[in-house]
């Protein structure tokens, strides 16, 4: 099976939908029957945030696709300094030494 490696350090900004885009990408390849991975960093983790907009269909899906297998890590000085301490539900911290392992595992890598 393909591993695929998307690596997002784009917040969830409506102006700029890279988050966005990258979610969903991570869904049309698990659809496609790819092993995907999500590396949150930066403004990234805010992703994880919970939003105050009442529908905020990133996270949503987001959400979905945890479900669905989607691996997510995220980096551990990225949280600290967004002053994020609790993670959702299969979302696990890591560092760049993690995503330096899941770099050499990837067939494919995509960063937003």
């Amino acid at each position: 099976m393909t591993q695929a490696l998307i690596i997002l350090h784009a917040g969830p900004d409506l102006e700029n939908p890279r988050a966005d885009t990258a979610v969903r990408l991570a869904g049309a390849m698990l659809a496609d029957n790819k092993d995907v991975r999500l590396f949150l960093a930066g403004q990234g983790v805010q992703l994880l945030r919970p939003s105050p907009m009442a529908n905020d269909s990133t996270r949503a899906l987001l959400g979905e696709l945890l479900e669905l297998g989607l691996e997510v890590q995220c980096c551990g000085s990225s949280l600290k300094a967004q002053a994020m301490e609790t993670l959702p539900p299969g979302v696990h911290k890591s560092s760049m030494k993690g995503l330096s392992t899941w770099i050499s595992a990837a067939d494919e890598i995509v960063c937003f």
